[in-house]
């Protein structure tokens, strides 16, 4: 059999070390190598077991005195404090009770003895010791519309809760999501008994079929004919909200934006609306005839000019 360590040097304390000192070093050292803070570490299991065995012998002065006379803790033919080794067989002792043993003594700079909290309080026990499980947010990504994205409203989920569960609720959505977006609504996640965790929402917004979005603002692509271009004309141009009048300025190049002011996203953390512009796209005839050729001619003609003249100069 082994020879058995020396208690002192187990709790790292000098031989004449007072009853408080030998209280704050066993506290940090099974702090230190609690099997609850050190899963499946098997040495600071085994470190733990001699702290505990070397703490309940030298804080206990019978003990500790025999210990200092005969150098053994082995008296008569077994160890002293076997109420931490009994609980060995059964598993470790709570590091809750461990500190409560502690303090159960009285006394020293560590006894509960006077005034201030519980001994949970003194040492920030909230790190180790298990919380019961809080309710668990739920995630959910919701697929909108871009009308609804950008006005917001309601729209109704199927959910699953962790458990397999499935229930159907109606969220309200802020105007102004888009794609990456998340809404957080508390309360609508995972319930348990009274207490409940918060429903996420991750968005995810679809095309539109003529609407597309830049940050608050929309774009929105407008043909004009060749004649409607060169002569100015007025047009209704869609929005979010209702069609608008909008006056073409006669010679207008295909390419050519113009604003429509506050007519895009309402921005749901300043209140402020961007604004819609109208992107000008010169279309050609579907259909031409040889008449229509001809006149092109005669205008060419009449009314000559080079739209890549400025391309000219980087060939």
């Amino acid at each position: 059999m082994n020879a058995e360590k020396d208690l002192y040097a187990v709790l790292g304390v000098p031989r004449n070390a007072t009853q408080d000192q030998i209280k704050k070093a066993y506290r940090d050292l099974a702090r230190k190598h609690h099997p609850d803070m050190n899963q499946g570490d098997k040495k600071s299991e085994e470190k733990f077991k001699e702290i505990q065995h070397a703490y309940e012998t030298l804080s206990d002065p019978e003990k500790k005195k025999t210990y200092d006379m005969f150098g053994t803790s082995n008296f008569g033919g077994q160890r002293t404090g076997g109420g931490s080794y009994r609980q060995y067989s059964r598993g470790f002792p709570d590091i809750d009770e461990i500190f409560k043993d502690i303090f159960s003594q009285g006394g020293g700079a560590y006894g509960m003895g006077g005034a201030g909290g519980g001994f949970g309080d003194i040492f920030d026990f909230g790190k180790v010791r298990q919380q019961p499980r809080r309710p668990k947010n739920i995630q959910h990504t919701v697929t909108l519309d871009f009308e609804t994205a950008v006005k917001g409203g309601e729209k109704e989920l199927l959910l699953k809760s962790p458990e397999g569960r499935s229930k159907k609720i109606t969220v309200k959505i802020p105007g102004g999501v888009k794609t990456g977006s998340k809404v957080r609504l508390p309360g609508k996640g995972e319930q348990m008994n009274s207490v409940a965790g918060d429903l996420i929402l991750e968005i995810k917004v679809l095309s539109h079929p003529v609407f597309r979005r830049e940050n608050d603002d929309i774009y929105i692509d407008v043909p004009l004919t060749v004649y409607e271009a060169a002569l100015g004309t007025l047009i209704d141009v869609p929005t979010i909200e209702s069609p608008v009048k909008l006056t073409i300025p006669p010679g207008v190049g295909s390419g050519t934006k113009m604003r429509l002011r506050e007519k895009g996203v309402k921005n749901p953390k300043t209140g402020k609306r961007g604004d819609q512009f109208v992107v000008v796209q010169i279309a050609m005839p579907e259909e031409s005839s040889e008449h229509m050729k001809k006149l092109m001619d005669e205008i060419k003609e009449k009314y000559p000019y080079d739209p890549r003249k400025k391309l000219l100069q980087y060939l």
